[in-house]
């Protein structure tokens, strides 16, 4: 074979596109094996289990939740249309006010795994309870220490690129066992949330969970879903990382 000395610079510099192209493509498969492995051996998402001095309001799954770390603090997150399904009837706004007696963040394939939580970071007694509601998020203080064997998130500093994969985590209503769902981003909402091509289900139950990326990130809180029968998809809008930081940063 004839070469031309001229040509190799080219020749070696295509060779190493090549190789840092299936060097990144390993990378990428490596984190999501990873990252499955992660999901499968701890508690990626929790249930909201809520208690009202009057135990007839108690709710053990609210819906779905996380754990977050913002600014060197972990917080425990839900989403704010939960409270449609934890509340006594006096409530009418995002505030408790003397009716609850303890929102708990536990799992229910480690019954030891329980966070205990304090001051509702959000809470807004001039905001009505009312859908769709303004910053799907529940932002809760933890008290107490974090047992091992719970994911701790972190936010994403990029912002997402239409077609991304990514995931969103919940324990559906009457199981025991929660779900990871795949999906991809395919925009944004008018209201700045996210748009997510998933497959078509009944995910009730998930309300709260984390939206990930391929990397385990937190790009967003699973919040509104719908099947678009014109589009023939399932289309979920989860909450985005917007409000959760315009509330800490406040």
């Amino acid at each position: 074979m004839n070469l031309r000395y001229e040509n190799l610079p080219l020749m070696i510099f295509t060779y190493l596109l090549k190789m840092t192209k299936h060097s990144l493509q390993l990378l990428s498969l490596i984190s999501f094996f990873t990252f499955s492995m992660t999901f499968a051996q701890i508690d990626s998402v929790l249930v909201s289990n809520v208690k009202f001095k009057n135990s007839k309001f108690d709710n053990a799954h609210a819906g779905s939740g996380f754990l977050l770390r913002y600014d060197n603090k972990v917080y425990a997150c839900t989403a704010k249309h939960v409270l449609f399904f934890a509340k006594t009837d006096s409530m009418k706004t995002i505030s408790f006010g003397n009716d609850l007696k303890s929102w708990s963040f536990t799992s229910k394939k480690n019954k030891a795994n329980s966070i205990s939580t304090g001051t509702l970071i959000n809470e807004n007694p001039k905001e009505l309870l009312a859908m769709p509601p303004k910053g799907d998020w529940l932002i809760f203080e933890v008290v107490g220490a974090i047992p091992k064997g719970i994911a701790i998130y972190n936010l994403r500093k990029k912002a997402l690129k239409i077609g991304e994969k990514v995931s969103f985590f919940g324990y559906p209503y009457k199981s025991e066992v929660p779900v990871r769902i795949e999906g991809k981003f395919i925009g944004l909402t008018k209201d700045k949330n996210l748009r997510l091509d998933v497959p078509k289900g009944t995910y009730n139950g998930c309300s709260g969970g984390p939206v990930t990326d391929n990397q385990g990130n937190l790009v967003g809180l699973v919040s509104m879903g719908y099947f678009n029968k014109k589009e023939n998809k399932m289309i979920f809008e989860p909450a985005s990382l917007d409000y959760f930081k315009a509330v800490m940063n406040q």
